[in-house]
Parts: C-alpha cells; structure tokens; sequence
C-alpha cells in the first residue's frame, strides 16, 4: 500500500507559529517561523529536507496571515482602556497610608509584579518623607513596624 503524500501546514503554539507535518496521527514541527513570513532560502532549505512533503507556499502565506492577523486582535483586545491592568467597570485600586500606625490599607491586592513594586515604592517613599518631618501634633513614640492591609467591605482585614 503507498502512503499518501504528507501535507504542510501552520500551528500555533505559545505565540510562536510552526511549519508543521502530520506523521502517525501526531503534528511534527518542522521549523519555528518568525515575523510571520519565510524566506526564499527557507523554503529551499525545507524542500531538500522532507522531499516527501508537499509545500503549498500559497497556502502557508495565506495561513501565517491568518496568524498574524489573529495574534494582532488578541494583543489589542488584552489591554486595558486606561492603561490600567483593572477590567473596565471594575472599582479603581487605591490605598491609605495611617501614620501613627505606619500601615497601608489597599482595597485590592495589585494583579502584577509591576504593581507590587509601584505601591512598594509608594510605601518606601511615604516613610521616608515622614521621618524626615516628624509630627509636632503627636507625641514622640517608639518604632512601628509598617504593615499591609487588605481592606473588604470597609473593613481591614489584617495580615
């Protein structure tokens, strides 16, 4: 019996695309493809290495088009409208600082490593300001150590 003739065709996986085989009902990758085209010298390259495939280059352009014009909707569909990583019509992020306590109280945990540093930073920068400039209206206390709260329903909740 003659085995039929293996066509080439484009996959998708993880953000990158493949030229791609099927071989005993598995997908063998054959090459990784960037920037969503392949080069005259590629396609020579594939050729003389799988003489048993049939490359219908007409075909994989359109299909890496195809490709490229979906990961082009996915990107633009995944940011955010203000540049924040909240959904819209979500409640916006914000936090308060009790300096007698020297804790942060956040309505939300920040969704990325990004956000963490930023409100950090913002905590870091808060206490350094006030013991720089330490308040006449209060009494002069010992050392506190600063906390992070979570606040739900107006109500904090400790860590």
């Amino acid at each position: 019996m003659e085995r039929k003739q293996s066509n080439a065709f484009i996959t998708a996986r993880k953000g990158f695309c493949y030229l791609t085989i099927k071989s005993f009902g598995r997908n063998h990758e054959m090459m990784r493809i960037r920037n969503y085209n392949i080069e005259a010298e590629e396609k020579r390259h594939m050729r003389r290495l799988y003489p048993e495939v049939a490359f219908d280059w007409k075909k994989i352009t359109q299909q890496l088009a195809e490709k490229r014009e979906a990961c082009r909707r996915y990107r633009s569909r995944r940011r955010s409208p203000h540049g924040t990583s909240h959904p819209s019509g979500g409640e916006p992020f914000y936090g308060v600082y009790e300096p007698s306590t020297r804790t942060v109280y956040v309505n939300d945990v920040p969704s990325s490593a990004a956000g963490v540093g930023a409100l950090l930073d913002a905590i870091l920068q808060i206490d350094r300001d006030l013991d720089a400039a330490p308040s006449l209206s209060e009494p002069m206390r010992g050392r506190v150590k600063p906390s992070l709260a979570l606040v739900k329903n107006n109500r904090p909740k400790r860590r």
